[in-house]
């Protein structure tokens, strides 16, 4: 069945509009900081947020920075700051984590950063409209839901040199210009590195050099680097503060949005008809760098093991499909099928060397950009090796329909309509800590 994204759209604003408690007001929250109310920070992102190689990531990085600020400038407020960052990963897991890992927690204030994750490294195209129809659900959800949400924009130590050869920060960091432009319509802060911060400015001036805020890899600050990332959440928090910025949930997106999100966890795949050689087993424990840990983010997986090829079946609604999972060096690799034909193959490796890591694997579907939510039979068809003891495992199966705007088409439509995406490209720069 296809409906019209206004449609759509109509009632996802009425809806929204019935459970808003509050309107997402900046000046609302500093007013209740002020009043010392409890309140939760939450920080919603990637390796970024989480602050991979700050010398203490709690402390030391962006998170711990921002957090002190509050605690400083709040004093009699009481806070829970909440981590919800996963390295490597972008908006097109994050709508599937959105629930349990953020408004469950009741958030009164979100710091969100997956501008950079989103399509790091390519060019204008279809493609990218999947994360950008992702990304504007997110802030539809967090707005609607009556949550303050401050956009963060990083950068990276290749795109930062970029621009102090001369090139414009759009060109470098491909989804500032885009995710820019959703400021104003949901109403919601903006902390940019390039602008908010004076880390171009004391580079120009040789204040510091890149081999001080980046000395590890091209991807990960140093405790110096993230001052600076701190510096620009506190500034556009504070702007929007003092604008009186309220959010809001514009009826019609500008780039799309998704719906029909499910998440089957593996204790729902495994409590469903599934093939014997499907085993339900505990997480990993450990794993390569510590936001990587599968056990903070899933409950268990359901793992193939077996010596003959046993399909795992799943009916859902979407033209997004993908894996939140886990994997060591030893992990198989899955055809995945829909209506019984190949769409992706997904490898469970995490190609960053030997030890655990969890994986998010994604395709959008052929003909996703019409938006079309069809409900489909899925596959996941791990391909037995004889020769190692690989397990192919799934902490859970996501689904949603990406329903894209036509000015979003229009806006990324570009080198290349390819749609599918078998893994997140993100992982090539995230893998390299500490290389």
């Amino acid at each position: 069945m296809k409906r019209s994204l206004a449609t759509v759209c109509a009632t996802l604003a009425a809806t929204a509009s019935q459970v808003v408690a509050q309107p997402a007001s900046f000046a609302a929250f500093d007013s209740r900081a002020r009043a010392g109310e409890r309140l939760t920070v939450v920080f919603f992102g990637g390796s970024l947020t989480w602050s991979a190689n700050a010398t203490e990531p709690n402390r030391t990085g962006f998170r711990g920075l921002v957090a002190d600020w509050f605690s400083e400038t709040y004093p009699d407020a009481h806070f829970t700051f909440v981590d919800a960052a996963i390295g490597g990963t972008g908006s097109l897991l994050g709508i599937f984590r959105l629930d349990r890992d953020v408004l469950a927690k009741k958030p009164d204030l979100v710091f969100l950063d997956f501008s950079c994750n989103d399509g790091w490294n390519r060019e204008s195209d279809l493609e990218n409209l999947t994360a950008a129809c992702a990304y504007e659900s997110l802030l539809r959800r967090m707005t609607g839901a009556g949550v303050p949400v401050v956009q963060m924009f990083f950068t990276f130590r290749e795109w930062i040199a970029g621009v102090l050869a001369g090139k414009d920060p759009d060109e470098v960091h491909r989804r500032r210009k885009p995710y820019l432009r959703l400021a104003e319509p949901y109403g919601t802060a903006v902390g940019d590195i390039y602008r908010d911060s004076s880390m171009l400015a004391d580079l120009r001036a040789g204040k510091t050099s890149i081999d001080v805020l980046w000395p590890i890899d091209g991807g990960h600050p140093d405790d110096p680097g993230y001052r600076y990332f701190a510096e620009a959440g506190i500034a556009g928090y504070r702007r929007a503060v003092a604008e009186g910025v309220v959010g809001r949930v514009p009826e019609t997106p500008l780039y799309g949005t998704a719906e029909d999100l499910r998440r089957a966890d593996a204790a729902a795949l495994a409590s469903a008809p599934h093939p014997a050689a499907w085993t339900p087993r505990l997480d990993y424990r450990t794993s390569l760098w510590y936001d990587g840990l599968s056990s903070r983010w899933m409950d268990g997986v359901l793992a193939f093991g077996g010596v003959e090829r046993a399909p795992l079946a799943v009916r859902a609604k979407g033209n997004l499909f993908g894996i939140f999972g886990e994997a060591d060096e030893n992990a198989l690799v899955a055809e995945i099928r829909a209506d019984g034909k190949p769409v992706a193959t997904f490898n469970g490796y995490h190609n960053a060397g030997k030890g655990r890591l969890f994986i998010w694997r994604h395709a959008a579907l052929p003909g996703w950009e019409k938006g079309e939510s069809v409900e489909r039979a899925f596959e996941i068809d791990p391909a037995p090796n004889a020769e190692t003891a690989g397990e192919f495992r799934i902490g859970s199966v996501c689904t949603a329909t990406l329903l894209p705007s036509q000015s979003g088409v229009a806006y990324f439509s570009g080198v290349s309509d390819s749609a599918a995406a078998a893994g997140d490209d993100i992982e090539k720069i995230d893998h390299a800590r500490g290389k």
